[in-house]
């Protein structure tokens, strides 16, 4: 799950939590027209996650498009969705699976059973090879996302791994340990094992490409909530994927920004992480802050398009009813909102 503090919360709020009933389907025949999928968490153990498709030149949401296809839920707490020839791949944590579906029907095509591996994030790296991140088992499942069968179910990595990515054919994982862990895993695809581990800040958890190829990598920091003068700073890590050594580090002091949560990063030069008083933007190609606050909000998730630029954040509101998207211009100026499913985690760009 995103934030461990978040979901606690989650767990204590949403004992009443009830699905809102899903709206129909009015994509009909336009169902494979471009826009922005938000996939929504849901609450634990209410299995109410949801697939919204936000239209941006229109402003339009259409609710639980998974439902509306495929009569029945999503499952429980869906936590990362990549897209992949003409394939939605979507990680249902609590419900211990991948549910693959078509983007140009949202009709499912199978899934992918990882029972017990509590799945957290998911990276494809080509037609026969993709990784799942299993977060309270240290360790990465590697499967094939054609026949959707598992080829390794138990790579051991760190304490905790949460984000990945692939770069330069190999694939890079966050082990946050929640603070416990500073390392990131490198996996050959070829082996599926991991063939060297790069030290970065506490907590690694998200992780992105920039539009050079670097790895760029978000640290929260440690947390001591017993005693937080123990807390150490959050801090944005660029590694070279060719190399393995780290290219810099770009520092977020404690008594600035807090404990920093949620990447984004554009092919454009810049990323974004969520601080305690804003948004952050910064350069990854002279590693710097370019705003301290660009926007002066405090989002649940967030993502850039490569396209528009155009920035979207994600509001769970109070974690119990449906929550809302914004949607910023590249200087930061708003432009829309509109209301999706329970707790939006993800974005992904359907061009």
């Amino acid at each position: 799950m995103k934030r461990i503090i978040a979901v606690l919360f989650t767990i204590a709020l949403l004992s009443g939590c009830k699905k809102d009933d899903p709206a129909p389907s009015e994509l009909g025949n336009s169902v494979s027209t471009t826009g922005i999928y938000v996939l929504n968490e849901g609450g634990f153990t209410k299995s109410n996650s949801s697939l919204s498709m936000y239209i941006p030149d229109s402003n339009k949401v259409y609710a639980d498009v998974f439902y509306a296809a495929n009569n029945r839920s999503l499952g429980d707490v869906a936590n990362d969705i990549v897209l992949y020839n003409n394939k939605a791949f979507i990680v249902v944590n609590n419900s211990h699976k991948i549910e693959i579906i078509s983007t140009l029907t949202h009709k499912s095509l199978g899934t992918i059973n990882v029972a017990g591996n509590s799945p957290n994030k998911i990276v494809i790296v080509n037609d026969t090879k993709g990784y799942i991140t299993n977060i309270y088992k240290g360790t990465v499942t590697a499967f094939n996302p054609s026949t959707y069968g598992i080829f390794k179910d138990n790579i051991t990595v760190g304490l905790n791994p949460q984000g990945i990515t692939s770069a330069n054919g190999k694939v890079f994982v966050c082990n946050s340990g929640y603070g416990s862990d500073s390392t990131v895993s490198v996996i050959d695809p070829l082996r599926d094992s991991v063939v060297a581990t790069i030290m970065v800040s506490r907590s690694p958890t998200d992780i992105a490409v920039d539009g050079d190829g670097d790895i760029i990598v978000l640290c929260n920091g440690f947390s001591d909530f017993s005693n937080s003068s123990k807390d150490t700073p959050g801090s944005i890590a660029v590694i070279d994927p060719k190399t393995y050594l780290l290219k810099a580090t770009i520092p977020l002091p404690l008594a600035v920004y807090g404990h920093p949560g949620e990447l984004a990063v554009s092919n454009k030069g810049y990323g974004f992480t969520v601080v305690k008083d804003g948004i952050v933007k910064f350069d990854t190609k002279t590693f710097s802050i370019i705003s301290s606050k660009f926007i002066a909000k405090t989002p649940y998730s967030i993502a850039v398009d490569n396209i528009t630029e155009r920035i979207y954040l994600g509001d769970a509101r109070d974690f119990n009813s449906n929550g809302k998207i914004y949607v910023y211009e590249k200087n930061g100026v708003i432009k829309d909102s509109a209301a999706v499913g329970i707790i939006p985690g993800t974005f992904v760009f359907k061009n």
